[in-house]
């Protein structure tokens, strides 16, 4: 009776102690999978597939990750592939990729907007056709990373001649709006076409024009207007240097400014490289590089939902500063304002600066910008998100070292620095980190992304991530 009544118990209690044996083991092994690198030689592989990985794009997928795209060579030539990663730090989908397109021949130059369901909408250009002229192609993948549209994508555009560069905004219904350069009239025009969630084009065939005229409309830019329509801004060529024009898109596809667009800067020189955020009143805040003054200066201007515009005529200076600034960035301040950064050259090297402007046009750091980072060496191709306090998160490119690195900086919206003078390390594996693109946590970090050559011999151009936390840390905490 003894040895009965003993045994009992153990009956019962040796399968829970395995199942919280198996529990222990199982959030042990979950906890070291989904760990963020501490350490910038490491970070996150997105894909070390063969041949080059470049053309980068990032879009938050609602939950704390993000789901990346790029063009791809592991087949010698150019196709679209994507990659989801979670707030952890977790490659959800297949390793190197899920193919977006394998279409025969080259495609390039992918865009990407969230589909609101924790999916994408996926724009590219496509020259799988005869003839060697690039058409304009688009595909949904939803959360798993399944496609939901034709294998390939949808043609969006396949008009005689060229079409290529395209950019594209959300509709706020789960669709999107894609605007594209286009030659079908020998000159480059600009072109627009919506797609729904379920694939399926709803204005006229090979799309609505978004700006016909003489000389060349060129570097589309566009953002959603909030009412389910877009703006777009573009450099323009119709008085033979470029200007910045805009136009406005409603849901149904029609053009609510003028029909050759709003001259947003008609200064004189060469105006280029437009950049433009929401300003959450159906209108935009679009920023450039100008050369009215004789050099490379950066402007802004802000559009009203009538295209009407609010600061000084021709843009008010973000920076005029001598020596030449480059490639603007723009991300929201939250207040109707916005937040730039850009690659400076007073110095004679290039550094990165940054200018907060706000809802009036008034810049709010000094005439000439605030240094970001102005290290010894060169700093360029700089990527910019928000930090959801009104500030900023900045990543660039940096030789301080020799080689180009990562290196990364938070500004509150006063212009103080939050992390490490001259900005975080945020990669310093073996060869060149290059070409950020950041994504915003909400919470003062972001998720940064670019394109890596620490394994060259073997795979050319790889993909790689990290997350750095708003305390100015890798990793989430």
């Amino acid at each position: 009776m003894m040895i009965n009544i003993l045994q009992k118990p153990r009956q019962k209690i040796y399968p829970l102690f395995i199942l919280f044996c198996l529990f222990c083991i199982s959030f042990l092994c979950h906890s070291a999978r989904a760990a963020w690198s501490l350490t910038p030689r490491e970070n996150t592989a997105i894909c070390r597939a063969v041949g080059q990985q470049s053309g980068l794009q990032m879009v938050g997928d609602g939950a704390g990750g993000a789901i990346v795209v790029w063009e791809d060579a592991r087949e010698s030539h150019f196709d679209i592939y994507a990659q989801r990663i979670d707030a952890h730090g977790d490659v959800l989908w297949m390793e190197d990729g899920v193919p977006i397109c394998t279409a025969p021949e080259n495609q390039n130059k992918p865009r990407i907007v969230s589909d609101g369901e924790g999916g994408a909408i996926i724009t590219w250009q496509d020259i799988r056709k005869a003839g060697g002229n690039y058409d304009i192609y688009v595909q949904r993948v939803n959360a798993k990373g399944e496609v939901l549209w034709a294998s390939n994508g949808v043609p969006v555009c396949t008009v005689d001649n060229t079409q290529n560069t395209p950019c594209i905004a959300t509709d706020g219904a789960g669709g999107a709006i894609i605007v594209w350069q286009d030659y079908r009239t020998n000159y480059a025009d600009l072109f627009a076409q919506r797609v729904n969630k379920h694939g399926e084009l709803l204005w006229v065939e090979n799309g609505i024009p978004v700006c016909l005229t003489s000389g060349a409309q060129s570097a589309p830019v566009m953002v959603e207007d909030g009412t389910g329509g877009a703006i777009v801004a573009w450099q323009d060529f119709r008085r033979n240097y470029a200007d910045i024009y805009a136009q406005r898109i409603d849901g149904s596809g029609n053009r609510l400014w003028d029909i050759l667009g709003i001259p947003v800067c008609a200064a004189l020189g060469h105006e280029n490289l437009p950049a433009l955020i929401g300003n959450k009143a159906e209108g935009a805040i679009v920023v450039w590089v100008d050369t009215r003054n004789g050099n490379n200066d950066i402007f802004a201007q802000q559009v009203d939902g009538s295209g009407g515009v609010q600061w000084l005529e021709n843009g008010i200076p973000v920076c005029a500063v001598a020596g030449n600034q480059n490639n603007p960035v723009i991300t929201s301040d939250g207040a109707g304002g916005a937040l730039i950064a850009w690659w400076d050259m007073r110095s004679g090297e290039s550094d990165i600066y940054a200018q907060s402007v706000d809802l009036a046009g008034n810049v709010q750091w000094g005439n000439d910008g605030l240094a970001v980072c102005v290290e010894m060496g060169i700093q360029n191709h700089v990527g910019i998100t928000n930090d959801g306090a009104g500030g900023m998160v900045l990543a660039w490119g940096d030789n301080r070292t020799s080689a180009f690195d990562l290196f990364a900086q938070r500004i509150d919206r006063k212009g103080i620095a939050l992390w490490e003078k001259n900005g975080l390390t945020i990669s310093t594996a073996l060869n060149t980190q290059c070409f950020p693109v950041l994504l915003g946590d909400g919470t003062g970090g972001a998720m940064v992304i670019w394109q890596d050559d620490r394994q060259k011999e073997k795979t050319y151009w790889d993909v790689y991530a990290q997350r750095i936390n708003g305390q100015g840390s890798l990793g989430e905490k």
